[in-house]
């Protein structure tokens, strides 16, 4: 074999593994470039995701720690989920602090944070928020809002077009009709409650509920548990049914001792259309505080999604729970037939 033909196949397999290197090169850059462009891709994808979440923002009347705004809150939360939108909460705590001052100032405290926030939507749970803070500043907003937890009616507020809402219906006049069928000679109730605003003006509604279940209404709005105490003992020999609304503003309330005086004087039926009041009544007919927030995320959703709220009409709470106190039912001889049995949670 000559020189020529050993020196050809190593300069061929010179240019082959120069050639190979090259390709290689080429792979590696291209394969370097489209991971480039995925990464900015998926920054950019972050960055937009970012920009489209809506700002709401969430202000509830009362106080974490408080079964009815803790209820409303979740539902709110659960259903706007924090992927796709911003909400910041705000809770003006009015049901601890419900002096004419302290909510006027709390609530020209909160519409400056509102303001700094630009959101897209507001959220207001219950009548104080809706009372001293949406009423006298959003009317000509243009800042969409829904309200949630307003008891019964919003007529007495002006709102203008930008606002909808769920009101909060509660089922007395069904717990007035079921406690009918059990004591049909009743005569005779007293409401006795906390002295708020919601309350207030709660007042000539649950009047025309009892007028219309053949009862006479007495109420007793109290500021301090003394003052429960006493109502309460004396309610016992003078009434034919205690209608126990809610007990949160009441100062200086104690559990435990509520429940000795219960105990002790108990002889006529305790009602409530409240959970958190059923280890104090015999008989709850009771709404669910989370729809409400459920139902004014959802009512959030079509606005936000381009929807006005001047074509989403004004909406109520449709779900209701029967509850009943075994324990206290047993101190007055209350004895619930099958039917009301199957459908309610028995608490002792």
């Amino acid at each position: 074999m000559d020189a020529n033909n050993v020196k050809t196949p190593q300069i061929v397999n010179c240019i082959n593994l120069n050639s190979m290197k090259e390709i290689t090169n080429l792979i590696f850059c291209r394969i370097s470039i489209v991971l480039s462009i995925i990464l900015i891709t998926g920054l950019n994808s972050c960055s937009e995701s970012k920009v489209e979440k809506k700002k709401i923002v969430y202000v509830n009347s009362y106080h974490k720690g408080f079964p009815p705004s803790d209820d409303i809150s979740s539902g709110v939360y659960e259903t706007l989920p924090a992927d796709s939108f911003e909400i910041i909460s705000y809770f003006m705590d009015t049901k601890r602090n419900s002096s004419q001052e302290y909510i006027l100032s709390r609530a020209a405290e909160l519409l400056d944070s509102i303001k700094a926030e630009k959101p897209d939507l507001l959220i207001a749970s219950d009548d104080n928020a809706v009372k001293y803070l949406v009423e006298p500043n959003f009317k000509e907003s243009p800042v969409p809002i829904v309200f949630c937890g307003v008891n019964w009616t919003s007529s007495q507020y002006d709102l203008g077009e930008n606002v909808t809402g769920i009101l909060e219906i509660l089922p007395v006049a069904e717990l007035l009709q079921i406690m009918r069928f059990y004591y049909p000679s009743m005569q005779k109730l007293l409401v006795l409650n906390e002295n708020t605003t919601t309350s207030r003006k709660t007042k000539p509604i649950l009047d025309t509920l009892g007028a219309a279940a053949g009862v006479t209404v007495t109420q007793e709005l109290v500021d301090d548990f003394e003052s429960w105490k006493e109502i309460f003992k004396d309610a016992n020999q003078s009434y034919d049914l205690i209608y126990l609304q809610t007990r949160g503003a009441i100062k200086n309330w104690n559990h435990d001792e509520a429940l000795q005086i219960i105990d002790e004087h108990i002889k006529i039926p305790l009602l409530t259309c409240e959970s958190f009041m059923m280890p104090y009544a015999v008989l709850g007919l009771t709404q669910l505080s989370k729809e409400q927030g459920i139902l004014a995320a959802e009512k959030a959703k079509k606005i936000l999604e381009g929807g006005s709220p001047a074509d989403i009409p004004v909406s109520q709470n449709q779900m209701f729970k029967v509850w009943i106190n075994k324990r206290l039912a047993e101190k007055i001889h209350f004895q619930p037939n099958e039917e009301l049995l199957s459908k309610a949670k028995i608490v002792n």
